[in-house]
């Protein structure tokens, strides 16, 4: 019984311990956003899940296909919310760059450094890695968040890249972000 107590205690410390590491990767930027009534976009109904009006594959994150995946830059496994813009919403990014993505951030206790965005409308240094998840997975804008404890970045901040098809370029968007 004196085991059962011990390794409960020990579980428990772990888990509180190593909470705080994951904290951003527990919750997706698009899991406390829903539309507050049925929406129709290209012939596809979207709807809250407290709507009570629920169809399978019909909240606001289904809207924009979200999905995540992880891509090697510079040695460094990053994890990576992906959108498809195109498919419900005619490639307007819009609404994630200026809305979900500070309140995702600003919810986990991170203020945006809005005196310092970086904005690159052609980012040609994109790695390839980034560029081929956001491909094969068939979605348009990636979003990081690239932490100091989890990444040995300098600042923490979060990297939106988003791919135009009429141009064929990458843009890039980057948060400063501090606690």
């Amino acid at each position: 019984m004196k085991h059962t107590k011990l390794i409960a205690a020990l579980m428990f410390a772990f888990i509180v311990a190593v909470s705080p590491l994951t904290a951003q990767e527990s919750h997706s930027p698009m899991f406390h956003w829903e539309y507050t009534e049925p929406v129709t976009l290209n012939g596809k109904t979207f709807c809250g899940r407290k709507s009570g009006l629920l169809y399978k594959g019909a909240t606001f994150a289904d809207s924009y296909c979200e999905q995540d995946g992880y891509a090697l830059v510079s040695g460094r496994k990053l994890h990576y919310w992906l959108y498809d813009t195109y498919s419900y919403h005619n490639g307007d990014a819009t609404k994630i760059i200026t809305k979900i993505i500070p309140n995702w951030v600003e919810g986990m206790g991170y203020v945006i450094d809005y005196d310092n965005v970086r904005i690159l409308e052609h980012n040609p240094e994109l790695a390839n890695s980034v560029k081929i998840l956001m491909k094969t997975r068939g979605c348009d804008v990636s979003v990081a968040l690239v932490t100091k404890q989890n990444y040995g970045a300098e600042t923490d901040y979060v990297v939106i890249n988003s791919y135009d098809k009429d141009t064929g370029k990458y843009g890039f968007i980057c948060y400063l972000l501090y606690k």
